[in-house]
């Protein structure tokens, strides 16, 4: 199983450069080079592929049904190692079936956004894995919200519909001018702001995550919290990182954050978030 479990998943020092959360994975060289923040919409088109986000927004809603992925990218087809018996002994837990054997990222896309997963494959399905190219409509059952490859939620290949619709000729990353909000760097300098509202002018903003309550409780958060993101916050003088804070009612909104909003946030703290940034709490759009 090693080759499939990210070890960097919540960890803040001497993180690997595509650990989840990480500034280079943020930025480049990661599988998300150069990804703009994914623009979500009010409504999707009828009979769109499923917004994979959602898993991460609504898990006790999604895990477990099957959803339709057009497949907007497939990468390298990679075998799962079952447990071995020091990780049986040990109780690790894997949080893929244990009658798959085979994997892949893919990225599932739709009118109102896109997301990576890990799909995996059992062995009375692995004569398919060749279906799964760009281009492909496939049904998948949701398994996971988060844990698998890179801390992708983990989809169980189901079977190939057939081809994706056409898309809109459109981007779902259009070039967006940022407009300018708070300068986060006046925390520094003024404790007083921790615990108000302030506006942040998006300039990047990353996956969505999902936290479990151990990871939540050694940061800097409120209890509650459900998901964080990576942003960018743009000022005057540039543009400074903050760890983006969701409890479960706001979640849903997470996934209108994008390059070019501008939203209000209140300050929950100076550091303690992923990497140490500040933390903001989503208040509203």
């Amino acid at each position: 199983m090693g080759c499939c479990v990210n070890p960097f998943v919540g960890t803040d020092t001497n993180a690997a450069p595509t650990a989840p959360g990480a500034p280079t994975r943020e930025t480049e060289g990661s599988l998300e080079e150069d990804q703009a923040a994914v623009q979500a919409h009010t409504s999707a088109a009828v009979g769109a592929g499923f917004d994979m986000r959602l898993v991460r927004v609504q898990p006790g809603v999604h895990i477990g049904t099957e959803q339709l992925c057009d497949v907007g990218a497939a990468l390298r087809l990679e075998a799962i190692e079952p447990p071995t018996a020091e990780e049986e002994a040990a109780g690790t837990t894997t949080p893929y079936d244990l009658a798959a054997v085979q994997r892949m990222s893919i990225k599932c896309v739709s009118p109102t956004g896109e997301s990576w997963a890990d799909l995996e494959f059992l062995a009375t399905r692995a004569s398919h894995v060749s279906e799964v190219v760009p281009g492909a409509r496939i049904r998948v059952r949701i398994r996971t919200a988060d844990g698998g490859f890179f801390d992708y939620p983990v989809l169980d290949f189901v079977e190939t519909v057939g081809s994706a619709p056409d898309r809109p000729s459109e981007s779902l990353h259009p070039v967006t001018t940022v407009p300018m909000g708070f300068d986060l760097r006046a925390l520094a300098r003024d404790p007083s702001i921790i615990g108000t509202t302030q506006t942040c002018a998006v300039a990047h903003a990353s996956d969505i995550d999902v936290l479990d309550p151990a990871d939540a409780r050694r940061r800097s958060y409120p209890a509650g919290v459900q998901n964080r993101m990576t942003i960018r916050c743009r000022h005057a003088s540039g543009e400074e990182w903050a760890d983006l804070i969701f409890m479960p009612a706001q979640a849903l909104s997470a996934l209108h954050v994008s390059r070019g909003d501008v939203i209000s946030a209140v300050v929950v703290s100076r550091s303690g978030g992923f990497f140490d940034y500040p933390v903001l709490q989503f208040a509203a759009e």
